[in-house]
């Protein structure tokens, strides 16, 4: 993270502003918080593990859409449904209070909501987005099994 700073500092080409600074700080700063927190209370690796899927599954849904766009480019407002993703994950893991069994679940209602998302917005965009779209497709996929396998391993967790 300091390397886009220094670039930044010294009028280089990294266009990135303060707010996009203060934002990934913020994001990582929360995922490193709620990964420490999983690690002094997972009962197994399982869990462990499935809780590193879910945050590399939110963090990079939130910086690839922030960066380049899930579905055209950033600056296509449809993309701010993506959002709505991590939202589900955070919710239902507040509501399972971190027990392994609802957080599979609440896992595979993210993977639902990545998967529900990301279909009705590729068939909107039919055409009309500037992405590549087997290659949306094909990032849109990487996600929702991330969503998946953190809902597999903290099914496999629940069974420990």
């Amino acid at each position: 993270m300091l390397l886009p700073i220094a670039v930044h500092l010294t009028d280089g080409p990294f266009g990135w502003s303060f707010g996009d600074f203060v934002g990934i700080g913020l994001t990582l700063l929360s995922g490193a918080a709620i990964f420490d927190l999983a690690a002094r209370r997972s009962p197994n690796f399982a869990y462990l593990a499935g809780a590193g899927a879910a945050l590399a599954a939110g963090f990079g849904l939130v910086v690839v859409n922030g960066a380049v766009g899930l579905v055209g480019s950033e600056d296509e407002i449809h993309n701010a449904y993506f959002f709505a993703v991590p939202a589900a994950a955070l919710l239902g893991s507040l509501m399972a209070a971190g027990r392994p069994m609802p957080m599979a679940l609440a896992m595979l209602a993210a993977a639902v909501t990545h998967i529900a998302v990301s279909t009705t917005l590729l068939i909107d965009a039919n055409g009309v987005s500037d992405g590549n779209p087997q290659m949306e497709v094909i990032g849109l996929s990487i996600f929702a099994m991330l969503w998946l396998a953190s809902a597999w391993l903290f099914r496999i967790a629940s069974k420990q």
